[in-house]
């Protein structure tokens, strides 16, 4: 009826029963002689092919392609006979059209779904390439497909073929951020702390905070040599007690053998993030942008820095009764504040329940919008996320896990690296041939994956644990 109807202009208004106050005469007073009988009935032909967005030279290749597939000559044939009552009675290689027989028809030696064009299955492979040629991502190529041709599994064909793509897989946009996985609660001041440079108006610094009391240190760096930062670290462990952990970057002043030097001899852990992800140390990270703040202010205030750093070491933390002076050193340090000798005092406090809510907290409102990323294995294929604007995503092969989102993987001219999961994506090998990605006709695409054991849920945003059904224990979901 719609093609039918395509060489009318037609306007449809709505009228009420209550305003329709003649009925139709003509079709109340009919002439009776005036019907015709069944062969003089009029009729109209319809050109389905008039009707495709495909070229004469295309379609003749779709059509010989045709000729020479088994299961759309059967499908042929039964359309042009009638679709069995029976489903048991439909042929096997044609029973995956059978849902969709009120759509089929066929005209001039080819079968249409609608307005579309079923192509063989020898031309699907070509048909999907032109419909990437121009790279213009999943969707666009959906929305091309699906304005003129047809096959069986048709868009989970595409879209393997643009997973694939080396082109589309080198421009890919940043990664979501995954849920957040704080580090381990420390119980006790100085347990763990973690350490970064930072440059404020032309001058290096030294920050080193520590994890339980939120207490930092700033110092002044005449240069960066890797000497330098040990020996202002040395102070504060002098002073504290010496770290069970210390966590930092991978900057050259930490991954020298005169830092590893060091830790062994003072016998601390020396851990590090994952280069170009300084999020995992973000207590370094926040102390440096707290600090630079509260520089600037005294700066443009005119006042003594050092007194800046003093009232935020005995400013109560959001969410606690206690300051990180207090958490730290057990007393108040006195302030220009007016303080009386009592509240001076050295007092011990319990912060751990306060604490343990401060970091549900933090970790409730950071989750809302992060999702968890499947895990890698040793040999998976990878794309490595550039750090450099203006570069292209590289292939990698995983070949070290790591631990906490970390892996060492190898680059195609063999050199490895050390990236956090965030900037590995999955990629599969590009194929010339599509025999991988495009499967007979009926026949389920499936990617074999490890055992039901190995299979990692996932979390939806509201907490509740997403399982894989024991059916799919074959399969790989997305």
């Amino acid at each position: 009826m719609l093609l039918r109807l395509q060489k009318y202009d037609i306007t449809i208004t709505y009228v009420p029963g209550r305003d329709m106050l003649l009925a139709d005469t003509l079709s109340r007073a009919y002439l009776q002689d005036s019907i015709k009988s069944q062969t003089e009935l009029e009729t109209e032909c319809v050109n389905m092919v008039d009707y495709v967005p495909v070229s004469t030279e295309s379609m003749d290749r779709i059509r010989a392609g045709t000729r020479t597939d088994h299961t759309l000559q059967t499908l042929i044939k039964t359309i042009q006979k009638g679709w069995p009552a029976c489903k048991k009675d439909v042929p096997v290689e044609i029973t995956q059209f059978q849902s969709l027989q009120d759509e089929l028809s066929t005209q001039d030696g080819l079968v249409f779904k609608g307005e579309r064009v079923v192509i063989p299955q020898a031309l699907q492979a070509d048909i999907t390439q032109r419909i990437h040629s121009t790279h213009i991502g999943t969707e666009g190529c959906l929305r091309r497909a699906r304005d003129c041709v047809y096959w069986h599994g048709m868009n989970d064909h595409i879209k393997k073929y643009i997973a694939t793509c080396d082109i589309c897989r080198s421009v890919d946009a940043k990664q979501q951020k995954e849920t957040l996985k704080p580090h381990e609660p420390t119980t006790r001041p100085w347990t763990k702390v973690g350490t970064d440079l930072f440059n404020f108006e032309g001058r290096d610094y030294l920050i080193t905070v520590d994890y339980y009391s939120n207490f930092w240190e700033i110092d002044y760096l005449p240069d960066t040599k890797s000497s330098t930062v040990i020996r202002k670290l040395k102070a504060h462990f002098a002073r504290q007690g010496i770290p069970n952990i210390v966590f930092s970057d991978n900057r050259p002043q930490y991954s020298s053998t005169e830092f590893a030097n060091f830790s062994r001899k003072w016998e601390f852990q020396h851990h590090t993030s994952s280069p170009g992800y300084p999020q995992s140390n973000g207590k370094a990270e926040s102390a440096v942008k707290t600090a630079k703040r509260l520089m600037k202010k005294a700066k443009l205030a005119g006042q003594d820095p050092y007194l800046a750093l003093l009232d935020h070491r005995n400013t109560p933390t959001q969410g606690l009764t206690t300051s990180p002076a207090q958490r730290l050193l057990s007393r108040r340090t006195r302030t220009l504040l007016p303080i009386g000798d009592r509240l001076l005092q050295p007092k011990v406090t319990d912060n751990k329940v306060a604490l343990m809510k401060n970091r549900e907290r933090q970790t409730k409102y950071y989750n809302r919008m992060a999702k968890d990323m499947d895990t890698l294995n040793p040999g998976d294929l990878v794309r490595v996320q550039p750090f450099e604007p203006h570069t292209l995503w590289t292939k990698a092969r995983v070949c070290n896990t790591l631990g906490n989102r970390s892996y060492d993987v190898e680059l195609d001219n063999g050199r490895v690296l050390r990236r956090n999961r965030r900037h590995l994506r999955r990629a599969g090998e590009v194929k010339k041939d599509m025999s991988v990605h495009l499967q007979p006709e009926g026949q389920d695409i499936t990617v074999p994956t490890q055992n039901k054991e190995n299979t990692q849920n996932s979390t939806t945003r509201s907490g509740r644990v997403v399982q894989q059904p024991g059916y799919l224990k074959d399969y790989v979901c997305n």
